[in-house]
């Protein structure tokens, strides 16, 4: 069993993160929201992992930038119809907090917004995991959770713009503004920081 990564950071795929320990790349497949986090490659990084083995899908590893995500992870995947890449697109779209909240106060609606979960599933998940989610989890987790980005649209606009204007498809033009741009900054120093992620 692999608990954890520590190491450089090589690079980022759609989906993945390849972290190089001791000379060997481990490619680990991890939330929308993880990722986005991970920022320049060159960097010391930590990963928590999970390595599933199965015999249509092969050898994945799913990574995690916190114990607690990989503790949810873990949970869903305990859920009969929650395979491995369900719980992945669902950690995608809601923070740990959200998750956590959203089962305690049986807010199916909130889990069925995951593509490829319907209301069925996600009252599934909150059937089967109400119990284990504590209400001092919750209120933990939104004291500790960081407030998002308050980034000038207008500036990030302009950066994108730039970027399509030098050849970069606006798909890919806005993926690297998404995690580049950070509160107060220019579009000059959105699109020098957006190259690093093209």
């Amino acid at each position: 069993m692999i608990a954890f990564l520590h190491g450089e950071l090589y690079g980022t795929t759609e989906n993945s993160a390849i972290v190089e320990c001791a000379g060997v790349g481990y490619e680990a497949i991890m939330p929308q929201t993880d990722l986005e986090k991970l920022s320049v490659p060159g960097e010391t990084v930590t990963i928590f992992t999970y390595l599933n083995v199965n015999e249509n899908t092969g050898v994945n590893l799913f990574g995690f930038l916190s114990k607690e995500d990989l503790r949810l992870f873990k949970m869903l995947i305990t859920v009969s119809g929650v395979g491995p890449k369900v719980a992945i697109a669902i950690l995608s779209i809601m923070s740990s907090t959200e998750l956590c909240r959203a089962i305690f106060t049986d807010n199916a609606k909130a889990i069925a917004k995951t593509p490829g979960v319907g209301p069925k599933l996600a009252g599934k998940v909150i059937l089967e995991l109400k119990d284990k989610i504590h209400p001092e989890e919750i209120v933990l987790g939104a004291e500790t959770e960081e407030a998002p980005k308050q980034v000038d649209s207008a500036e990030a606009d302009e950066a994108i713009a730039g970027l399509t204007a030098l050849g970069y498809s606006r798909k890919d033009a806005e993926k690297a503004v998404k995690k580049a741009a950070k509160e107060g900054m220019s579009a000059e120093e959105i699109l020098d920081a957006a190259f690093r992620f093209l």
